[in-house]
């Protein structure tokens, strides 16, 4: 017979702490030339996957599994637009400096090495607690980002009572999670 397990709603209060909320983070995109984005100004973002592939190797009838290699998808963002400062400004030259409208060519053979601090930078995805202080190990940063999409802003005259937002992906090279420096 399963033996019963009782616990207080006192007892689980105490050890959920209160638990993590969804809408407390701050997502830090430094830009071109030092003008940042405003972390209150990121709407939406997420906590990145981690993805390690899976190697079958077959052996007796059964697949035997091994890790592969890390891979790394691309991280989507929503962002509040404002007039001033016009941050999509800034993140479509930061996107034309990879291929240029007109010329179709790089803004800088630098561009090619892929670590050039102009174009690649660091984003860092914080979850804070319910006082707004950092969580310990909800720290990611996102290591030679780049914008590879700026989403589109969608303009209506049945629109009211809204602000506009879009969206923008980057990729990356990789992640360090918080202790991993």
């Amino acid at each position: 017979m399963a033996q019963k397990h009782s616990v207080q709603i006192s007892t689980f209060k105490t050890a959920f702490d209160g638990g993590t909320r969804p809408n407390r983070f701050e997502i830090m995109i430094p830009g071109v030339d030092g003008d940042d984005i405003d972390p209150v100004l990121v709407k939406a973002g997420s906590m990145p996957p981690e993805t390690v592939g899976v190697i079958n190797i077959p052996y007796r009838g059964r697949l035997v599994k091994f890790p592969g290699d890390r891979s790394y998808a691309e991280w989507t963002v929503t962002i509040i637009d404002t007039a001033e400062p016009n941050h999509r400004s800034m993140l479509e030259v930061w996107h034309e400096q990879f291929n240029q409208h007109e010329d179709n060519v790089v803004d800088s053979v630098d561009i090619l090495t892929g670590t050039n601090t102009t174009y690649f930078k660091e984003i860092t995805v914080q979850q804070v607690d319910m006082s707004g202080n950092p969580i310990k190990e909800r720290l990611i940063k996102l290591v030679n980002a780049w914008p590879v999409a700026i989403g589109a802003i969608n303009l209506s005259y049945d629109t009211a009572d809204s602000l506009v937002e879009y969206s923008v992906t980057f990729a990356y090279d990789y992640l360090i999670g918080d202790g991993d420096e």
